[in-house]
């Protein structure tokens, strides 16, 4: 786990690298709901873009604490992410500097379906 006591990751059934708007918006509910429970223990955590994944055409986000200490700091500092703050359920958006200015993935017009999400498991 790379030194941090939670991490989380929610991936789509299908292989597909983008999704619709309301997919998309179900996901971040699902990591919201569960994350704040997982990240009881510290006072803010984050969910990630996936700029560093190794299965690029596979939606997912990742969600994890976000503990100086661990091996992967220094690229949790490069990647796009969502600051959750766990107390008040604040939310801020981090784009490195590095990276402001590029355009996101647009969203594809796939149709909504039930059991879109094949899971959400720690990656302990």
């Amino acid at each position: 786990m790379k030194q941090h006591r939670e991490r989380l990751m929610l991936y789509f059934r299908e292989h597909v690298k983008t999704l619709d708007e309301q997919s998309i918006g179900e996901a971040y509910m699902l990591l919201l709901m569960i994350g704040r429970r997982y990240f009881s223990y510290t006072d803010r955590w984050a969910v990630f873009e996936p700029v560093y994944a190794t299965v690029p055409d596979h939606w997912h986000r990742v969600a994890s604490d976000l503990n100086p200490g661990s091996e992967d700091y220094e690229q949790i500092l490069k990647t796009p992410r969502l600051i959750i703050h766990t107390d008040q359920m604040t939310i801020d958006r981090v784009i490195p500097e590095s990276l402001e200015g590029v355009p996101e993935n647009p969203s594809s017009s796939r149709s909504a379906e039930s059991s879109k999400f094949a899971g959400l498991f720690r990656t302990a």
